[in-house]
């Protein structure tokens, strides 16, 4: 065993400047650099096929469902009836698979800003896409997510945001703002549904606080909810916000007979009860986000730990 152990090697994600995790890399599948990010697929120990961009884990094949099960489903099913749907960011194609499993869906446009990571997924991780980039309702752009809500004239009745974590050096720090979430607010059709990852309530506190309390800010009813995702080693968040519906009424039993009659195939994670456990909120937890009252703006945003 102690042999084997030496017989690939290991990959170090830094969760925040104090703590990290660490897993082995059985073998490299592509290995690039766009002009965003650094791009890698890999054969990980213990997670399988995974994504891994600028050194964090974007999702494994043990559990990629999860995350985007729990991304998508409670934001479409709250809406009720989601023909036109806008994915910002979402490069492997995953989470335009699950939006196009809905049979209202007539439309989804997905704005990424990294066309190479789209080809690499095309390429290497079709369990992700499963057909998704070919459907006849997809349509992708190239182009910056914050450029695209500047411009866009299209409205939506379910707007998801899929994006990188906000780095200080990354693209993706400006999509997390106050005056960003007003302009996308507008994108929305009346009843709209906007649902943004959030990073890690219980990892990064005061970065998913922060989130939660800008897109508070913007939309009348805004909750926060949170799945523990093994890839991610941790507990990760979403934040979900709408002017006319709460999330929290959704009944286990409205959502099953919606997930039956409304959704192509069978979940492999999200259900009824697993939507009341996602917006259980720990008491510990749920003080800790409420102690944070900052909002993020372009002139104060926030950032991941560094």
């Amino acid at each position: 065993m102690a042999e084997d152990m030496f017989q690939w090697h290991w990959f170090i994600e830094w969760g925040t400047p104090n703590s990290a995790h660490m897993y082995g890399i059985e073998k490299i599948l592509y290995h690039g650099r766009s002009k965003y990010q650094d791009i890698m697929v890999a054969i990980v120990k213990d997670l399988g096929k995974a994504l891994i961009l600028d050194g964090k884990t974007q999702s494994a094949i043990v559990d990629e469902f999860v995350y985007h099960e729990s991304l998508v489903h409670p934001a479409m099913i709250l809406h009720g009836k989601p023909e036109k749907v806008l994915i910002l960011g979402g490069g492997e194609g995953a989470t335009a698979r699950e939006v196009l499993r809905f049979k209202s869906v007539k439309r989804v446009v997905m704005v990424d800003i990294d066309e190479e990571v789209v080809k690499v997924s095309k390429e290497y991780l079709p369990e992700w896409h499963r057909g998704a980039f070919d459907d006849p309702r997809f349509e992708l752009i190239i182009m910056d997510g914050l450029k695209y809500v500047e411009e866009a004239n299209e409205k939506f009745d379910v707007i998801i945001a899929d994006l990188a974590d906000p780095l200080e050096a990354g693209p993706a720090y400006k999509l997390y703002t106050k005056e960003y979430y007003e302009k996308l607010k507008k994108l929305l059709n009346p009843g709209g549904v906007f649902v943004t990852q959030a990073t890690s309530p219980t990892i990064t506190t005061f970065t998913h606080a922060v989130i939660f309390n800008t897109i508070k800010s913007v939309f009348k009813y805004a909750s926060i909810y949170h799945v523990y995702v093994r890839s991610f080693d941790g507990v990760w968040g979403f934040v979900i916000a709408s002017d006319t519906k709460d999330p929290r009424s959704l009944t286990p039993e409205v959502i099953d007979k919606y997930l039956a009659e409304n959704v192509e195939g069978e979940n492999r994670f999200y259900e009824g009860i697993i939507h009341l456990s996602m917006f259980a909120v720990p008491k510990y937890l749920r003080k800790a986000i409420e102690s944070i009252k900052d909002i993020a703006t372009l002139e104060k945003p926030v950032f991941m730990p560094a």
